[in-house]
């Protein structure tokens, strides 16, 4: 009974301190932010290029294309259904992969762009 109280009490102290030292931590990078005339426009989330729906697409895409792959290895083998799982995590991977390339070419051709305004 009291080692359950005592784990309950420990994973609320624990989320209490990572909160706690969270956000002292970001208040104090803001802070520094100030104090050298820089503004916190790194911390705005919204002002970034974000391309999650396509990086979640391109992923769950892959994940059918590997459990379809992975089925039709299994059944052409007949074997156990590891092969689903590992053309899974390999399918997933490549879209990783993929997604990573293509934001850095854009973010490239977006710099190139840049430099020559400049």
């Amino acid at each position: 009974m009291a080692t359950e109280i005592i784990g309950t009490i420990g994973i609320f102290l624990t989320l209490i301190v990572f909160i706690v030292s969270f956000f002292r931590t970001r208040h104090a990078e803001r802070m520094e932010l100030i104090k050298n005339g820089k503004t916190a426009k790194i911390f705005d989330a919204n002002s970034s290029d974000s391309n999650g729906a396509l990086k979640l697409g391109l992923l769950l895409l892959s994940i059918g294309v590997g459990l379809l792959v992975g089925l039709f290895i299994d059944y052409m083998l007949d074997s156990e259904p590891a092969a689903t799982f590992v053309s899974i995590l390999i399918c997933g991977g490549i879209s990783l992969i993929f997604y990573h390339s293509y934001i850095e070419r854009k973010n490239q051709n977006k710099q190139k762009e840049e430099d020559s305004l400049v």
